[in-house]
């Protein structure tokens, strides 16, 4: 499914794990190949990546099983983004066994919590070795 191609710049954009952003750079339509990155976006933070037609992230290791982690602005209802704070902290083998059987969320800079999957590896593994456990939850079911 290809959402993002009319995307212009400028847009205002939503990243699941890098929070709001806008379009600085779009490759011309007549450019464009399948599976290839055609847009950037600069988030707040100063981040910038790079995405697909489909809205798959420049980071992913292999873009045949990434996920779309960027939405535009509009389509985000703000209201009902998960940002409660854990109750209970997890133990770094909890957090090793939920990532295991693909059950473990991440509060993401964006403020939000999503599936840790959808998650840059390096900053996963980063807030473990970091011992920042409050970033993790298990999934509700």
């Amino acid at each position: 499914m290809t959402k993002f191609t009319d995307i212009k710049l400028n847009d205002e954009m939503y990243s699941v794990v890098f929070g709001l952003g806008k379009v600085v750079f779009v490759l011309a339509k007549s450019l464009r190949l399948d599976g290839y990155y055609v847009f950037e976006v600069e988030y707040e933070n100063g981040q910038r990546t790079h995405y697909t037609e489909d809205g798959k992230p420049g980071w992913c290791k292999d873009i045949t099983k990434c996920a779309k982690t960027v939405h535009y602005k509009y389509e985000i209802n703000f209201d009902t983004l998960d940002t409660q704070v854990p109750t209970t902290l997890l133990k770094r083998h909890q957090i090793e066994a939920y990532r295991n059987n693909d059950v473990l969320e991440m509060m993401s800079p964006a403020g939000g919590w999503i599936d840790a999957i959808l998650m840059p590896d390096i900053m996963v593994d980063n807030a473990i070795n970091n011992g920042e456990y409050h970033l993790f939850r298990k999934m509700k079911v």
